[in-house]
């Protein structure tokens, strides 16, 4: 193959060359210096941040015959053949698509062989967390008193899914997101290198896009590179991507710090269908966090001055409104109907007029004490599984803080998307932004199901007082020789 993707083109063959991860590096670094090898290594980040990648280079090194400083020379010939990924005493699995106990089983049959070559025989897989139960169990016993030849190094993007098992057997080494000037410095001089004209504009947006992954700001590159035909220019980079204008940002900003919902109106009359709502929404509270930095340094220059005099409250609101709604943009068959219902529901939210809170919510906010959770509840707008599992909850506000409690089955259904849904709807019915916190302390007698019970309790026993008391039921129930209660069993 002639061409080679600038992703595995630049792919780093040295710590020097590893980009914003200098914490794990020197760490590495440092202990091959010192000689302390650990038998076991664990990378956890997100994609594209360096982990494979720092893992076969720490294999160089320990494996490389003349390493200079902790840093493989690159040159001799262990070094080489890794490069060519023809290492035989390197194994890279990838434990998605082998992750049963028989393949665990069978690769742990190869340990106790010495290396061939090599000092050391290295095993990396990636994305260990997907191994099965059975699998981390097969592991343990080999990981916790491995042979003096063997060296395990793991990688994954949820650490949470590795057990504690193994955790505890390995040298845990978190890679962070690379900032925006970190990544936009090493695509600078990578299309140097590469003789692709761009301007500093074109860089920003893509490291912008890129979300802190080196490896995705490459893939990016690439699309759009073939788009400019070599030559990046800002207007070609924001249309590929569907990063709208700042004009248009500029455009809602002035709508929502007006509440000019004709403004708003004419937006959607002249909306451009090429573009994309999420991104756009996206765009628009990337704005509104700058807004609210900015007012904590009115010095700084920018070029949204001119929007900080809208309310920190007022900022708060939009942009949890915004959050809030965000996640359903991947499954809306109406992107741009959601996006209008959404900046209508900041305009209508407004910090100076309340018009959209009745009398009782303004009181229940002002005034801790006459906080009714089952009132609340019926207020707020939330899924229907979510109103069930709330009807057996009880609740405590003091001033921002608010505690609500459920039994413990019923905790455990209340997973991260949930919980941000709970607090959107919320800080939008207090008009301000709440301290959720949730324990198992619950008190029956105060959850909404208890509540519910009790009142159709009494209705139901004022309905039979009622129908007893009737002249025309007593009548039939005396010829007939009984009574409401036989009736309704009946």
């Amino acid at each position: 193959m002639s061409y080679q993707v600038l992703a595995r083109k630049w792919r780093p063959k040295l710590f020097s060359e590893v980009v914003g991860q200098d914490h794990v590096v020197q760490a590495l670094k440092n202990s091959i210096l010192d000689e302390k090898v650990n038998q076991a290594y664990i990378f956890n980040g997100t994609r594209g941040v360096g982990k494979t990648s720092i893992a076969r280079i720490l294999t160089k090194a320990l494996n490389c015959e003349k390493h200079i400083k902790g840093e493989p020379c690159d040159k001799c010939d262990h070094c080489l053949a890794l490069n060519e990924n023809s290492l035989i005493d390197f194994q890279e699995i990838d434990a998605a698509s082998r992750r049963s106990r028989e393949e665990t089983m069978n690769l742990l049959e190869t340990v106790p062989y010495l290396p061939a070559s090599s000092r050391y025989k290295v095993y990396l897989i990636d994305e260990v967390h997907m191994l099965t139960k059975e699998s981390f169990n097969a592991l343990l016993k080999t990981l916790e008193e491995p042979p003096p030849h063997v060296i395990f190094m793991f990688a994954t993007t949820e650490i949470d899914k590795v057990p504690a098992t193994i955790l505890s057997r390995c040298l845990q080494l978190n890679l962070r997101l690379l900032s925006e000037e970190e990544i936009t410095k090493q695509l600078s001089k990578i299309f140097k290198e590469e003789k692709i004209s761009f301007d500093d504009e074109s860089l920003k947006i893509i490291s912008k896009s890129a979300s802190g992954s080196m490896r995705d700001a490459l893939t990016i590159s690439e699309k759009v590179v073939s788009y400019c035909s070599g030559k990046l220019k800002k207007e070609d980079v924001q249309t590929l991507l569907g990063i709208p204008s700042e004009e248009k940002i500029f455009t809602l900003l002035d709508i929502l710090k007006d509440k000019d919902s004709k403004g708003l109106y004419e937006f959607f009359e002249n909306f451009d269908e090429n573009d994309s709502c999420q991104n756009l929404l996206e765009s628009l509270m990337k704005s509104i966090q700058e807004i609210s930095l900015m007012q904590f340094s009115p010095d700084k220059e920018s070029n949204l001055s001119n929007y900080a005099e809208m309310s920190p409250e007022y900022l708060q609101l939009i942009y949890q409104i915004g959050l809030s709604n965000k996640m359903y943009f991947e499954t809306s068959s109406d992107p741009k109907g959601l996006l209008s219902m959404t900046l209508i529901k900041m305009i209508a939210f407004c910090p100076e007029e309340k018009k959209n809170f009745k009398p009782s919510n303004l009181n229940s906010m002002k005034d801790d004490s006459l906080f009714d959770w089952d009132i609340v509840l019926r207020k707020i707008d939330l899924s229907t599984l979510l109103n069930q599992v709330l009807s057996f909850s009880s609740a405590k506000k003091d001033k921002k803080n608010l505690i609500i409690s459920l039994p413990k089955e019923k905790i455990e259904r209340i997973n991260d998307e949930y919980k941000k849904e709970i607090a959107s709807s919320l800080n939008i019915y207090f008009n301000e932004i709440l301290e959720i916190s949730y324990d198992s302390n619950v008190d029956l007698n105060k959850t909404p199901a208890f509540i519910k019970e009790k009142l159709d309790l009494k209705n139901s026993s004022e309905a039979v007082e009622m129908i007893t008391n009737d002249e025309g039921f007593k009548k039939i129930s005396s010829e007939f020789k009984t009574d409401i209660k036989n009736i309704s069993k009946k």
